[in-house]
């Protein structure tokens, strides 16, 4: 929902409702206000503010809608020092991490204390507080310096020598084992997951997928300014942690003219290797399209496919010991493995080895000291088009790895701390809404016939709902759960770099071992701060965590037009996955299936070329005032999408306003300052206001070739011109830019 958009294929998902029967309401003990009395508590106050100042009323919102809706916005945020972009969920974000760095953080004075007894809880925090300290305590990871990782890549060295023959076939299976020990976050050229079955959604399946590559994408492998930086990268700190000199004592920063010709040579082989890598990758579109790539293979058949791995022991030396899997391997591309032992014939022991000694330089060394990560971060700030040195607070790096590694301790303070108790009610009852936006509607659209009708209906019956946290596998409420779940991860007050690889260890261990289990349908494995929400369609399911459900997304005490144009859209749109042109090959328990005719499936790829082609007509500016244009088959999924969400929305926000038109059960209420607006104007206005982000050019050309989501401009102005809802509320002649003749509409 949110760039860079994650569509989670893990099996990922609590079940926490089915639809109703119609729409819902929770109203509980609120303040009543009819829909013509104007609200003053202090939230309607800040909701109305954060509106008004984020608006530009002299804009015609019918010329430019964003401008409208976030001219304010522009005028008065910068983008930070050291970042690529600010916007709401940015500034929603560094909200929840001052939160989280009251829970994790000693120095502010305000981290939870145990109750006295509380085994559990004692244990939670403890790990919670070791592993922040660990990370706070510089002088040891300096004084560790580059050991810990030159320690890492010595045992792929000392498995892999360098030479101009051949890679030994056992080596290289043991080898690439080895590195799938570090997780998915690590990987070689092949990426071994654990996800679940398309064909089966009861049960998990070993899944291998192609990856490997340094750089954001193939394409920028055919860049020979970034190819350079890149290569001049990789030789900095293959000196860095390898050479003979300590680079901590350097007095000045290396430049390339200081790197030794053995470690440019290294260099040269590591992306050599990788440009043939990007020569042989599987191209993004058909990547996306499961009906073409998604392979079912057994051992046998893979060591056919790629006779230069033995995958019996290369499997063996990835898994934890005592772990027999005996079902099928789902490839990611059959046509990338026939392409890999072409590429795997021909290179040599010596490119392989300096291959992945980079793999594992470039995932592990933001786990040392500042001098011996420096190139890399130097690397990673030019391709985001950021200049100026991030600021180093190293409490927010710290704050990041405990979040992350303890991830459901965290949240679990984090939700005592900011999730009122009827929160996640009424998040669930709009999604709920919502869902019955959707069933009212498909009965409407001519072109979708009875049999496909159906087949949607009961999609939407079987969407599992996950809202705010999760209740199982662990319980985020329960010390005890989080205790018994956390066990296995050891945390040390003094290793920090130890800590960070035990964790990855570990995290792949659990991960492998559910491989003979059935899908966990009760697990939500995301931060519970996270400001996004997700469809996963394996699962059929929507995960919406706490960290988003604030405002400007989603308050209790907003009135329902601001919530259903922030939550509603959000709920609507990760629904809408469920329906685009890669959430179509679901059906409603997540087995890829053709559950369409071929007269509606005609019609669909009618519809959605529509949609193809008007993204493809809007730009941005690049660096340097040029126009780029979008990619609008490559951010097809997310426009109809963001299109269909908009448009269930408003409808049923709209239905329930006005089945209620003096607000005796639904709030409706006003907003100070803004009576000039119709609540249906402040619907509109409410959904552009999560997208009033400003970027970089580079960092917006990079969004434009590399992600699946619109630039936010866009995101607001697509919806709108092709929304009658909209042109209807600000009454926007016919013709006008946000009224074209021509709408696109798919559901």
């Amino acid at each position: 929902m949110v760039a860079p958009k994650i569509q989670i294929l893990m099996a990922i998902g609590v079940a926490l409702g089915v639809v109703q029967a119609g729409p819902i309401s929770i109203r509980g003990d609120k303040p009543s206000f009819d829909n013509k009395a104007t609200c003053k508590s202090a939230q309607c106050k800040l909701t109305a503010n954060g509106i008004i100042s984020d608006m530009d009323p002299s804009v015609d919102p019918c010329q430019d809608f964003s401008k409208f809706a976030c001219g304010g916005f522009f005028k008065k945020n910068d983008i930070p020092s050291g970042r690529a972009q600010i916007g709401p969920f940015d500034i929603l974000n560094d909200n929840n991490v001052r939160i989280l760095r009251t829970i994790v953080d000693p120095s502010q004075g305000k981290t939870p204390k145990a109750p006295a007894g509380d085994v559990a809880a004692q244990n939670n925090i403890k790990k919670l507080q070791s592993l922040f300290s660990s990370c706070m305590d510089e002088k040891a990871i300096s004084k560790a310096g580059r050991k810990p990782l030159y320690d890492e890549v010595q045992k792929i060295i000392k498995l892999l020598p360098a030479s101009n023959s051949p890679v030994d076939k056992k080596t290289l299976s043991k080898i690439l084992g080895q590195i799938a020990q570090y997780g998915f976050l690590t990987p070689g050229f092949l990426n071994v997951k654990v996800t679940v079955d398309n064909n089966n959604p009861e049960a998990n399946v070993l899944t291998i997928t192609e990856d490997g590559l340094g750089l954001a994408s193939a394409n920028l492998y055919k860049d020979e300014k970034q190819v350079k930086e890149y290569r001049e990268t990789i030789a900095a700190m293959f000196q860095t942690v390898l050479g003979d000199e300590d680079v901590a004592k350097r007095t000045k920063p290396l430049t390339p003219k200081d790197i030794k010709k053995e470690w440019s040579d290294a260099a040269k082989d590591a992306v050599d290797f990788e440009i043939q890598l990007a020569a042989i990758k599987t191209t993004f579109k058909d990547q996306l399209d499961p009906k073409n790539n998604r392979g079912i293979r057994t051992v046998d058949q893979l060591n056919a496919m790629t006779p230069s791995i033995d995958w019996s022991f290369f499997l063996q030396e990835a898994f934890p010991p005592g772990l027999k899997y005996k079902g099928h391997i789902t490839i990611g591309s059959v046509i990338f493995h026939t392409r890999l032992e072409g590429l795997l014939q021909v290179a040599s022991s010596k490119s392989l080895q300096r291959y992945f000694t980079w793999v594992l330089i470039r995932s592990l060394s933001g786990n040392l000291a500042q001098p011996y990560k420096q190139p890399k971060v130097n690397f990673d700030n030019f391709t985001n088009g950021i200049y100026a040195a991030p600021q180093n607070d190293r409490w927010a790096t710290c704050l990041t790895v405990t979040n992350t590694n303890l991830v459901h301790i965290t949240g679990h303070y984090f939700v005592k701390t900011v999730f009122k108790d009827n929160s996640r009610q009424e998040a669930l009852a709009i999604v709920d809404n919502i869902i019955f936006s959707y069933e009212k509607t498909f009965p409407t659209l001519s072109w979708l016939d009875e049999k496909t009708r159906d087949g949607a209906i009961k999609k939407l019956q079987g969407i599992v709902k996950a809202i705010g946290y999760s209740t199982e596998n662990p319980d985020d409420v329960s010390a005890k759960s989080l205790d018994d779940f956390y066990k296995g991860y050891i945390v040390a007050d003094k290793d920090y770099f130890g800590n960070q690889v035990r964790y990855m260890r570990w995290m792949t261990a659990k991960a492998f071992a559910a491989l003979p289990l059935p899908v966990d349908r009760d697990a939500m494995e995301m931060s519970l701060t996270t400001v996004n929400g997700f469809y996963n369609p394996s699962f059929n399911s929507i995960y919406i965590p706490a960290g988003i459900l604030q405002s400007p997304v989603f308050h209790t005490e907003n009135p329902e037009y601001v919530n259903y144009g922030g939550m509603g859209t959000v709920g609507g749109h990760e629904i809408g996955h469920a329906f685009d042109n890669n959430g179509r090959y679901y059906d409603a328990i997540g087995r890829v299936t053709n559950w369409w005719t071929d007269v509606t499936l005609k019609a669909f790829e009618e519809k959605t070329k529509c949609f193809i082609d008007q993204y493809s007509k809007f730009t941005v500016k690049g660096p340097k005032g040029e126009n780029v244009n979008l990619n609008g088959e490559m951010t097809l999924p997310e426009n109809l999408a963001d299109n269909a969400g908009v448009k269930m929305a408003f409808r049923i926000w709209q239905s329930r306003f006005q089945s209620d038109p003096k607000g005796n059960k639904i709030q409706n209420f006003k907003l100070p300052g803004l009576d000039k607006y119709t609540p249906e104007q402040l619907f509109f206005i409410s959904y552009a206001r999560l997208w009033c982000t400003k970027m970089t050019p580079e960092a917006l050309v990079d969004l434009v070739n590399h992600n699946s989501h619109s630039p936010t401009q866009w995101r607001i102005n697509g919806a709108a011109q092709n929304s009658p809802d909209f042109a209807k509320a600000f009454k926007c002649k016919a013709g006008a830019p946000m009224n074209p003749t021509k709408k696109c509409e798919v559901w």
